[in-house]
């Protein structure tokens, strides 16, 4: 159901109000609202069957179904992957819509004040939505100047990859792993008696550390990362799960090929993997990647 921001926002203050109590009454006077805009939110609430009037006096009771609405709704919003997820797809199709207008913003901090800038009713804030942008900067969606002291990409586009992204109907990371990137090694595993998956693996990993950690053991953990990101289509995981597996390997490949990669962030890294993959471990794909992890947990140790 869509609710106008008024409209919600009138819904969660006497759900606040009310205390998961049906049978209390609010009084809307002296409410933070525009009286004119809470006589038309109230009407569109109570014929949606989320408020009713108590009385004649102007007083309000949420209804069982408002109340779950609401409880929902905030359940949602807690949703760390499925909102990142959002986010992301959203910028991408806000400047798609630049890229047809032919008009470029001038920083992705335009995007805040857009009708896209929303999940479960409630706006991205400023840090989270520089943070999807550089992310989208890094993996050659969208391009973007970025200058000291400033979060948002100045002058931002995408790229021809982006654009497809954008076209293409898939979320970003449906988008990102649907081929499988050039170069290294592959496995494949045959799933269902039909399917073949193709999950890449590193083959050529070299680096230069003053950790003290033997580059060998990188090397596998970056083997487990590449290839759990890599097997994200394959897994059978809903969006918001496909989302946690991709930020905990991006983390894991870039704590592994840092300059003094430190081993307790490693193994929390690993460990936070496998436990994103446990509801793909039953499957051949997810239990042969889990498999590289657990051997990459007793490789770099507590």
């Amino acid at each position: 159901m869509y609710l106008s921001t008024e409209e919600l926002s009138l819904l969660e203050y006497v759900y606040d109000a009310v205390d998961r109590d049906l049978s209390k009454r609010v009084d809307l006077e002296g409410a933070p609202f525009n009286p004119a805009a809470i006589d038309a939110a109230w009407r569109r609430l109570q014929s949606a069957g989320l408020l009713e009037l108590a009385s004649g006096m102007g007083d309000f009771k949420i209804t069982h179904y408002g109340l779950n609405f609401v409880s929902e709704l905030r359940a949602k919003r807690r949703n760390g992957p499925a909102r990142t997820a959002k986010l992301r797809l959203a910028l991408i199709h806000w400047l798609y819509e630049r890229h047809l207008d032919e008009d470029q913003p001038g920083s992705t901090e335009q995007f805040l004040s857009s009708n896209r800038s929303q999940f479960a009713g409630q706006r991205f804030s400023e840090h989270e939505t520089a943070k999807a942008a550089r992310y989208l900067k890094s993996a050659g969606l969208i391009e973007g100047t970025q200058v000291d002291q400033i979060d948002h990409l100045i002058r931002p586009s995408l790229t021809p990859d982006g654009v497809n992204c954008a076209e293409s109907e898939k979320s970003v990371s449906e988008f990102l792993n649907s081929s499988t990137p050039e170069g290294g090694t592959t496995f494949n595993v045959r799933i269902d008696r039909s399917q073949n998956v193709a999950v890449g693996t590193q083959s050529d990993f070299t680096q230069n550390n003053t950790s003290g950690i033997d580059p060998a053991i990188l090397a596998q953990l970056m083997h487990f990362a590449t290839a759990a990101r890599q097997g994200v289509p394959s897994y059978g995981l809903d969006e918001g799960q496909q989302v946690e597996v991709e930020q905990l390997a991006g983390e894991l490949e870039a704590e592994a090929t840092g300059d003094t990669p430190d081993r307790g962030r490693l193994r929390r890294l690993t460990d936070s993997l496998i436990v994103a993959l446990a509801p793909a471990a039953g499957s051949a794909l997810g239990g042969i990647v889990t498999s590289l992890g657990e051997q990459a947990a007793a490789a770099i140790g507590s």
